[in-house]
């Protein structure tokens, strides 16, 4: 009778202690999990962009025995695609190749010419860039190889240019035209303004090469039926500050990985 009476006893106190227990038995349930990491922003991904400018330079012409130089300016615009890697810290490398239709105007009018011009119709450029970035903001260089391709139009007034005769019968005129290839450098600043979409402000100087146009009917000096502008060679160079607006393609957010 008292044995059964203890285990009773027992058994009444061990069931008070498991519901007394039971909150706490709640409240050690694991805690919920962390929320996820949030992504590391990077500039490595892929590009594609438009942008718009003004260019100003100057075209010189060399004639038998003189020298002349005159400015040119204009707008232009166009596009860019190119790929961007950022290695771990802030050092940007990427490529990128331009294309812009253009234009780009000069004249002058004056003895020996009596007029000549210079038309930028189109020009380009395949680059290298180099840049550190700070977080959203990428400050870089950029240089490469460019292209253009240039106009010139030479009206030579009756009798004489540059010392030579050219027709008794009236003006010569002319136009040369031809692919000038040459360099690019300069840099700029472009700032992450949205999800994948970055805006950009940039200078770039161009100088393409000097090239000499040969007129094939012109003749020799004194000879009064000369219909043909004398040799002459053209230089060009144009300095040009930019704005553009681009898009980055599957642009890879690094998130922060927690290492256990």
């Amino acid at each position: 009778m008292q044995r059964m009476f203890s285990r009773r006893l027992a058994g009444a106190t061990a069931g008070l202690l498991l519901t007394a227990t039971s909150p706490f038995a709640a409240d050690l349930a694991p805690p919920p999990p962390p929320p996820p990491p949030v992504p590391v922003f990077t500039w490595t991904g892929f590009e594609l962009g438009l942008h718009v400018g003004g260019g100003a330079g100057t075209t010189s012409v060399n004639l038998l025995n003189f020298s002349n130089s005159y400015s040119t300016s204009g707008p232009f615009g166009g596009l860019h695609l190119g790929y961007n890697y950022q290695f771990t810290g802030p050092i940007v490398i990427g490529l990128q190749a331009e294309y812009n239709f253009a234009g780009i105007t000069g004249s002058r009018t004056g003895i020996p010419l009596n007029f000549v011009s210079t038309d930028i119709q189109q020009f380009g450029s395949v680059d290298g860039r180099l840049g550190l970035a700070f977080d959203r903001l990428l400050i870089y260089g950029i240089g490469g190889f460019a292209y253009a391709d240039i106009r010139n139009h030479i009206l030579c007034g009756q009798f004489q240019c540059d010392g030579f005769p050219t027709s008794i019968f009236g003006p010569v005129t002319r136009d040369f035209g031809a692919n000038r290839y040459g360099f690019d450098v300069g840099g700029g600043l472009e700032y992450n303004l949205w999800g994948n979409w970055t805006a950009r402000a940039e200078y770039r100087f161009y100088r393409w090469n000097s090239l000499t146009f040969v007129d094939a009917g012109f003749g020799a000096f004194g000879n009064p039926f000369n219909i043909a502008i004398p040799n002459h060679r053209d230089g060009e160079f144009l300095h040009t500050g930019r704005i553009g607006l681009t898009y980055k393609f599957a642009w890879p957010s690094a998130p922060v990985v927690a290492r256990y």
